[in-house]
């Protein structure tokens, strides 16, 4: 018995030493790191790079991290050629800038950064597309790399991944092909220009750059003004437009608003019988009185310049804007309040069904004739 007292002692006895001596080498390096931090030796100059233990760590934390948090994300199609226009776009625009060219040498600006943007030509070579789409969405800590304008618009960033993803299949020179014969590229100058708008929403003699963009051409000055003006204010989220209306001043956005109304819109090319929207003009025409859904025509026929013209616009198009309310994404303003109402009130097969009706219409583009 006192043997296994005696034995229980020791082992208590070394135990408490074991913890003390602990605490002591955890009070050393928390002591030692204090010191280390607050004398200021490190350099954390960008002119000087991290010891290389520090940027393994580093790279291995922001994989792990990525990797972890692309799990789950469902990747959609994305082999759609303008989708990759799109994004082809929006990098020129929003990510030219710090990333330059791919495949061309970096502004030495920007490779003085640390770390240096990477040339996203070896984007898809590093991280899967599910990886990628985490990056752009969401951003990378403490590297200048930010998250979407409009983080809630996640539907924005696959363009982005869809176009990396070509560039890397088929070479840089897929940016370079994005150019129209003439057009200058000037990322990050700030510059609005018609011609910049014409590259996504096309114009009276240029076609869509793909169906997730809408078509602007004789919609009302004062709605276009309007959805400028909100995607300025932040009220009308889109990583897209967000940045591009941010740099518009009042004048600019009437100059704009004005030039497209006055124009007239391309027909638009469907393989779609009357039959096959049938249902779909009767949600438009009539609404779905069971379930509280007014007629869209009561309010999308022109009478009202504050509401588009919703005929000829691309199904894809319209399905993703009615997909945002019923989320309750574009719900921030009055007119969005009640689109969002309206939009959770349709199953996804009605939505499906007035879209697809509304890109069978012809144009009507005069703010008088409706469908």
């Amino acid at each position: 018995m006192a043997e296994r007292e005696r034995d229980s002692s020791d082992r208590s006895g070394y135990l408490r030493r074991l913890g003390e001596a602990v605490l002591v080498v955890l009070g050393v390096l928390l002591l030692g790191g204090t010191l280390f931090i607050w004398s200021g030796v490190y350099n954390i100059g960008a002119s000087r790079d991290h010891f290389g233990i520090v940027t393994w760590l580093i790279a291995q934390l922001r994989d792990q991290s990525v990797n972890a948090s692309a799990q789950g994300v469902d990747v959609p199609d994305l082999s759609d050629p303008g989708l990759a226009m799109l994004g082809a776009e929006h990098y020129r625009s929003g990510c030219a800038a710090c990333h330059g060219v791919p495949g061309e040498p970096l502004n030495p600006v920007f490779t003085s950064m640390l770390p240096a943007p990477p040339d996203l030509y070896h984007a898809a070579s590093d991280y899967e597309a599910a990886e990628l789409f985490t990056i752009i969405h969401h951003g990378l800590k403490y590297t200048g790399m930010p998250a979407w304008p409009a983080i809630e618009r996640a539907d924005e960033v696959w363009p982005v991944v869809a176009f990396l993803l070509k560039v890397h299949r088929e070479g840089p020179q897929v940016y370079d092909a994005t150019l129209a014969e003439g057009q200058v590229d000037e990322p990050g100058t700030g510059r609005i220009a018609f011609e910049n708008c014409v590259r996504c929403h096309g114009d009276d003699e240029t076609d869509l750059i793909d169906d997730l963009v809408p078509r602007l051409e004789g919609q009302s000055a004062a709605y276009l003004a309007r959805a400028l003006t909100e995607y300025r204010d932040g009220t009308r989220p889109s990583g897209m437009m967000q940045p591009i209306a941010h740099e518009m001043s009042d004048d600019e956005i009437a100059e704009l608003a004005e030039y497209y109304a006055g124009l007239t819109a391309l027909a638009p090319a469907s393989d779609l019988q009357g039959e096959d929207v049938e249902a779909g003009r009767q949600i438009f025409m009539n609404g779905v009185p069971e379930t509280g859904v007014p007629a869209c025509a009561s309010c999308h026929m022109g009478a009202n310049p504050q509401f588009p013209l919703l005929a000829g616009q691309p199904a894809a198009y319209l399905m993703g804007q009615l997909q945002l309310w019923r989320n309750g994404i574009r719900a921030e303003t009055g007119y969005g309040a009640i689109m969002a109402t309206v939009a959770q009130r349709l199953t996804p097969e009605q939505a499906q069904a007035v879209s697809l009706y509304l890109s069978w219409l012809p144009l009507p583009r005069d703010g008088g004739d409706g469908p």
